[in-house]
């Protein structure tokens, strides 16, 4: 579950936000609307493995001229688009 703070509370709270981006991303606010996210490195990352893993398949696709459905692969990567 995200967590969202305003900007103004956040930097006194660095280091708490940074640990706890572990675990939930963290939505920094600016006049109450999305500024920034905190993301861990350990989420960084595996967004990453999963931005290549579409690029390969669809570059694959796209080679082959095949028609697959997005959600099925979405379900076959283990993907939650929210």
């Amino acid at each position: 579950m995200a967590r969202f703070i305003p900007i103004s509370e956040a930097k006194p709270r660095l280091a708490e936000i940074v640990r706890d981006s572990d675990d939930d991303d963290v939505w920094l606010l600016r006049h109450a609307r999305p500024a920034a996210v905190v993301v861990s490195a350990r989420r960084w990352d595996a967004l990453h493995e999963e931005i290549e893993d579409l690029r390969d398949r669809l570059s694959i696709v796209e080679r082959n001229g095949v028609t697959v459905d997005f959600d099925k692969i979405v379900a076959e990567l283990g993907l939650k688009l929210d």
